[in-house]
């Protein structure tokens, strides 16, 4: 539910470090708990821990687009179609015009969802 909040006209205005963020974009297990040393402040320096760790939470920008451009708004076969299609040419035009930051298509294919679902307000996939 989270990571939806990322499709927000407002998202790169409210939250600190963008689709970086760890909050919306990340590669948490809620399975694993915590390192003992982590969840007090510290740094875990042993390398057979089995707890989660601050530093492998992170993901990829290419991870972070892949998430964005996966999760398809579209209930119908056919609009799951023009979904894909719209996409790809968004992503082409980004392209044709050398746009490689993870952060610029990412705010592109959030901005090209809002216009996909006519709804600004629309973030989570229902």
């Amino acid at each position: 539910m989270f990571k939806s909040y990322r499709y927000s006209p407002r998202f790169l205005q409210e939250v600190a470090g963008g689709y970086q963020s760890i909050t919306y974009s990340h590669n948490i297990d809620a399975n694993t708990p915590l390192c003992q040393w982590e969840g007090a402040g510290g740094k875990c320096l042993d390398p057979s821990c089995p707890g989660q760790h601050f530093r492998d939470m992170g993901i990829s920008g290419d991870k972070i687009l892949v998430q964005l451009g996966t999760a398809n708004p579209g209930k119908t076969p056919e609009e799951k179609k023009e979904w894909n299609d719209g996409l790809r040419l968004v992503l082409k035009e980004l392209r044709q015009k050398n746009i490689k930051d993870p952060n610029g298509i990412a705010q592109e294919i959030a901005k090209f969802r809002r216009e996909f679902l006519k709804d600004d307000t629309r973030v989570v996939n229902l």
